[in-house]
């Protein structure tokens, strides 16, 4: 008996591994497209008119969070428990009622950033060309959340390839066609066509969802989607202010060329974490399974080695951004070299990220949304409080560490709700 369990943890791991790989192989294309396009939107528009730009997206990206209300890990968690099971009525119901859900609000909040925008350039961040810039990208929003939710619904099957097409690739593919065939010159051409893009990507997602189907039965009522949502709304929320809060605030301090520096980053940095991503694109469905069937061992087990994979790739990507900074910030154009400090330390937060693993989906999968709110709740008001008291003190670099510091916290708090939940801490990766 011990020699065949031996050999089923061999034969799992090994397709952790090849899942992994296929994963990442698909993750690094997108993280690669991402990266392009912030190369092509800085140097096509300038350190200033990128810096307009990406103030603008990163409130797209929070408010299109928002808009999701906490549906994006419920529907990867019931999807994830449904399939093996062929429960097939529940896949299709959760995303049908998440897409009523988000339409809900997404909608109307694209309109309020479209007619407020002129409040919102010039009482909250001081910056008047920011209007029509918000204008433009506002539909946006829209397309994003709903794109966002198929991508989810294909992770819950198992459609890495799928999923990361919807959520990554496409709408950055459109996007660097629109910025290089048509010459966009200014944020305002550059924020038309992202919402463009996105729009055309949710419909595309949608076709992709729809060839992922099988046939079966199966239901869930509101109160149960909303019993998991509703609690993952405010780690949505909170989560994107730990993000964002800081790049928002140094919006309203510093000029738009610093946030333009700040802004790219923070998503190079990112580049540290999308092995993260992509291991959570395999995990996740299993982490749900594994829980609902009982199979604790096998969930550490597999969240443990998850976590060693994760640190392996990681850190040869994390020591280039600390040793190259300035060279790796070039990239971007005339004015973003001087934003290397900015990359050095984000990308040691990113770092703390990677290494405690894949808690924030260990305990929603689990069920214990809750616990992943009490966390976010800390790492969500230090953020701001921290941007606040940074900030005027320190500029971008300000907004920088108050960012590392509040996503570390997030994580290491996370680390200790599923030491306390599942029995294991998952830093203590020599027990893999």
């Amino acid at each position: 008996m011990g020699t065949l369990e031996a050999s089923l943890s061999k034969l799992y791991k090994s397709e952790l591994i090849f899942q992994t790989v296929l994963s990442f192989s698909v993750r690094v294309l997108a993280a690669l497209a991402g990266f392009i396009v912030s190369v092509v939107v800085s140097r096509q528009l300038g350190a200033e008119g990128a810096g307009y730009y990406f103030l603008a997206f990163s409130m797209v990206m929070v408010l299109s969070a928002v808009s999701r209300a906490g549906l994006d890990n419920t529907i990867v968690r019931f999807t994830g428990a449904a399939r093996p099971e062929g429960e097939w009525g529940v896949v299709r119901v959760v995303l049908r009622r998440s897409v009523i859900v988000t339409l809900l609000i997404s909608v109307p909040v694209a309109g309020v950033v479209y007619w407020l925008s002129d409040f919102l350039a010039m009482e909250v961040f001081g910056k008047p060309a920011l209007a029509e810039v918000l204008q433009a990208i506002s539909p946006g929003i829209v397309g994003l959340s709903i794109f966002t939710l198929f991508a989810m619904s294909l992770q819950g099957l198992k459609k890495v390839i799928a999923s990361v097409l919807t959520v990554n690739i496409i709408v950055n593919v459109l996007l660097i066609l629109a910025l290089l065939l048509f010459a966009l010159q200014t944020p305002q051409q550059a924020a038309w066509a992202y919402s463009i893009a996105a729009v055309l990507t949710a419909i595309l997602g949608f076709a992709i969802y729809r060839k992922a189907l099988g046939e079966g039965g199966g239901d869930v009522s509101w109160a149960e989607l909303f019993q998991s949502c509703l609690p993952l709304w405010v780690v949505v929320i909170m989560s994107q202010l730990t993000q964002f809060s800081g790049q928002f605030i140094a919006g309203a301090w510093v000029a738009p060329e610093e946030v333009a520096q700040l802004a790219v980053a923070q998503r190079t940095a990112l580049l540290t974490s999308f092995i993260l991503m992509a291991v959570n694109l395999v995990v996740a469905p299993r982490f749900a399974s594994m829980y609902k069937n009982g199979e604790l061992d096998k969930l550490e087990k597999l969240a443990l080695t998850s976590v060693k994979l994760m640190v392996l790739f990681a850190l040869p990507i994390v020591l280039v951004m600390l040793v190259f900074p300035e060279l790796i910030m070039s990239l971007f154009g005339e004015g973003f070299s001087e934003g290397g400090q900015l990359l050095q330390i984000l990308a040691i937060g990113q770092f703390i990220n990677v290494a405690t693993g894949s808690v924030g989906y260990l305990l929603t999968m689990s069920g214990h949304e809750k616990d992943l709110r009490n966390t976010v709740l800390i790492s969500g008001p230090a953020a701001i409080a921290l941007a606040f008291i940074l900030v005027p003190l320190y500029g971008a670099v300000g907004s920088a560490i108050a960012t590392a510091i509040a996503i570390a916290t997030q994580n290491l708090v996370a680390v200790w709700w599923v030491k306390k939940r599942l029995g294991f801490n998952t830093l203590a990766v020599w027990k893999a």
